[in-house]
């Protein structure tokens, strides 16, 4: 008989969200600059400021800027709104983003003035 029974040996267990497939297929989110942005102007995101669009959970109208996800009611919103995650996603927005001169001074390119 062939397998792994009567060898001894056990089988590893594949980490199978590291597969480039997987990985590829994997929705990405905002990244925090572009949520940065967002940020400054909130009123653009409101419910009923939105385009109604029925592929979307609660027809696009309640949207968390700084996760980049859409929810079904504002209740379920703002339970989100409580999360962990959430917190965490808003702190990171929150803090200022680096620029250009930021990097060219962390090489050396550029002088603190």
């Amino acid at each position: 008989m062939r397998g792994n029974k009567h060898t001894g040996r056990t089988r590893k267990n594949q980490n199978k969200k590291t597969r480039p497939s997987v990985i590829a297929q994997k929705r990405r989110n905002k990244d925090i600059d572009q949520v940065h942005e967002d940020l400054k102007t909130p009123k653009r995101f409101e419910p009923g400021t939105l385009p109604r669009d029925e592929d979307l959970p609660g027809l696009g109208q309640f949207y968390c800027i700084s996760c980049d996800r859409f929810f079904e009611s504002a209740e379920v919103k703002a339970k989100h709104e409580k999360s962990k995650l959430h917190k965490r996603r808003l702190q990171k927005a929150s803090d200022e983003p680096h620029t250009q001169r930021d990097a060219e001074m962390a090489v050396g390119l550029a002088t603190e003035r």
